[in-house]
């Protein structure tokens, strides 16, 4: 029997994730030509309104659905391009490409400072930083008098395109629906590519992108301040569409619009941002017809969205729960050519030089003076019993822990105060105690993001990433050494937990590692899954320096050619394996628990 899952059919157009997408589009294009027609101004304003909020949402959701991000101050970067067009028209400038450049200067260079210093920080420290940005933004524009301060700001003039003026209702209207027409494209391309990718890598699982070779900063950065300047572009429209500035378009309580509009069609879908754009809004006209106290009604109906779809509207229409924007194939792919043989030749040895490393937490100490050498060709095994300081030994070596004092040198280079992403780029990858992966993406897709990390972060923005062979072809290779390529288009989160365990390994040889350092990479293993990965680790030896925590003293004792033992942070004896077995501090210490 195979062991792939049954590939997914493909949809049929009569279900409602091919169709409604197309219904929508179309109504987009000719209800405002009917409005035109019939003269009816409310809905082509309300269609209007639609289209530049959801071109607001399509930017927030790059960093709240793409890069998981809560952004509770996003409504800055739309009253910002408000303004953008407010205050020079104000002036008597009224060219709409200069309100433009404009507004995309602005909102980049605000979002670039306000991200560099938000993005620092996670969860709910992000959330309040942005909201007081938001704030102080809001009340500074309250406090410019000149410009009509709290009463806001008339439009002096629509903004001219070159003939056609945005103050007039029809150009206005084909103006923003090409851009959110664009905007939506270019969304779907870049959440495909190398880019998207790794963003997307990063909200799933930030740490394990770190110790890949990501620099997740960067890349959250850069989508955060394109984020931030589509939302400006924006905010040109949105001034023109109601010809008035005022900071209450920099309130919170726009910024909760946005994120309720991308939360109820659907974070992290391409078209999600249109869906929750327009049911808000058109629910809301609705229901304001019916009663005044619509907003009783309103809530239950976004809560119920939410219950039954964790992925909105678009997850409805899709009836699955995987993201948008990519995804394996559905059919398994295989190698071409040299894929389907062994690794890239073995890189030059190396040498990891540990010396009299501590840490400590208040008045524990984690490790205590901790030495010991890691060459290519040998596995030096570390044990210990829990809470003996192994992994936070693996902490400090693979730099997401600070060593207190000590050195760490890497080929004679001091790599003490390296960051993690860097560590792995020299070659230096980690596994996890605990299993460590994206459970989200394919198997293959995780161990793509291992071998682009590895190629460098050029940060292209186009090109799918699941068509380029530089990434597939690696990977693939990578997938056979640890045994698992027979699962390359299996979700990772429905891998058995020896599976996840060799795709972590083979994430780690995917990194081009000149030195492995694995945290009890047989932990929750059967018997016979653990012989699996004893045979894998043997057939590594020779390629690189091992450094091996693990409990499972048979394995220890028939890989290890070197073993150190900890006990409350300090090493208490270090030795051939007979020289372990025979010690008898380590008998009383840590083995004869486990004979």
């Amino acid at each position: 029997m195979s062991s792939h899952p049954a590939a997914r059919p493909a949809p049929s157009f009569l279900s409602p994730g091919r169709w409604v997408p197309c219904v929508l589009i179309a109504a987009f294009v000719l209800l405002p030509i009917h409005a035109v027609a019939m003269d009816n101004a409310f809905m082509l304003a309300l269609m209007s309104r639609i289209v530049i909020l959801a071109i607001a949402a399509v930017a927030l959701n790059l960093v709240l659905g793409y890069g998981g991000m809560v952004s509770f101050g996003h409504a800055l970067f739309l009253g910002l391009g408000v303004y953008s067009a407010a205050i020079p028209a104000f002036h008597g400038v009224h060219n709409g490409f200069a309100h433009l450049l404009i507004a995309l200067a602005a909102c980049g260079l605000t979002g670039l400072v306000t991200g560099a210093i938000a993005l620092r920080t996670q969860g709910i420290a992000f959330i309040m930083i942005t909201l007081a940005f938001a704030q102080m933004f809001y009340f500074v524009f309250v406090s410019l008098s000149p410009y009509g301060g709290d009463d806001g700001l008339r439009l002096a003039a629509g903004s001219r395109l070159g003939g056609a003026s945005l103050a007039d209702a029809a150009p206005l209207y084909a103006v923003s629906l090409a851009v959110l027409f664009a905007a939506l494209y270019a969304t779907r391309r870049l959440a495909a590519s190398r880019f998207g990718m790794a963003l997307r890598g990063s909200r799933v699982n930030d740490r394990r992108m770190r110790a890949l070779g990501f620099p997740t900063f960067r890349y959250r950065l850069a989508a955060y301040v394109i984020s931030a300047m589509l939302c400006g572009v924006a905010g040109v429209l949105y001034a023109n569409l109601t010809q008035f500035a005022s900071p209450s378009y920099m309130s919170w309580a726009m910024s909760g619009e946005l994120i309720v509009m991308v939360v109820l069609g659907g974070m992290g879908s391409v078209l999600g941002p249109l869906y929750g754009a327009a049911a808000m809004l058109v629910t809301e006209e609705i229901l304001k017809s019916v009663t005044e106290h619509w907003m009783i009604i309103f809530g239950p109906a976004i809560v119920a969205v939410a219950v039954l779809s964790r992925r909105g509207i678009a997850g409805l229409l899709a009836g699955q729960g995987l993201p948008g924007g990519g995804g394996g194939s559905g059919a398994a792919i295989r190698p071409s050519g040299s894929a389907a043989g062994s690794l890239a030749p073995a890189l030059p040895a190396a040498r990891l030089s540990v010396r009299n490393l501590v840490k400590r937490y208040g008045g524990l100490l984690a490790t205590d003076d901790v030495s010991l050498d890691l060459e290519t060709g040998r596995i030096h095994a570390v044990i210990g019993p829990n809470g003996a300081g192994k992994s936070t030994l693996i902490g400090q070596l693979s730099g997401e822990i600070a060593p207190d004092s000590g050195a760490i040198q890497f080929d004679g280079r001091d790599i003490t105060r390296l960051p993690v992403h860097a560590r792995s780029l020299l070659g230096l990858m980690r596994s996890y105690q605990i299993t460590s992966v994206f459970a989200e993406f394919t198997a293959l897709e995780n161990v793509m993001l291992a071998v682009q990390a590895q190629q460098g972060h050029s940060f292209r923005f186009w090109r799918p990433a699941s068509r380029q062979a530089s990434l597939r072809e690696p990977a693939l290779a990578a997938m056979k050494e640890a045994g698992l390529e027979a699962h390359a288009d299996t979700p990772a989160g429905v891998l058995a937990h020896g599976q996840q365990r060799q795709l972590e390994l083979a994430m780690v040889l995917a990194g081009e590692p000149r030195i492995l350092l694995l945290d009890e990479p047989m932990a929750g293993m059967s018997q016979a899954e653990s012989q699996q990965m004893t045979e894998v680790l043997s057939r590594l030896r020779p390629r690189y320096a091992i450094l091996l925590v693990e409990h499972d003293m048979d394995a220890v004792f028939s890989l290890a050619d070197q073993v150190s033992v900890l006990v409350y942070g300090r090493c208490i004896a270090t030795g051939t394996p007979a020289d372990i077995r025979r010690d008898a501090a380590v008998q009383q210490a840590y083995l004869g628990d486990e004979e």
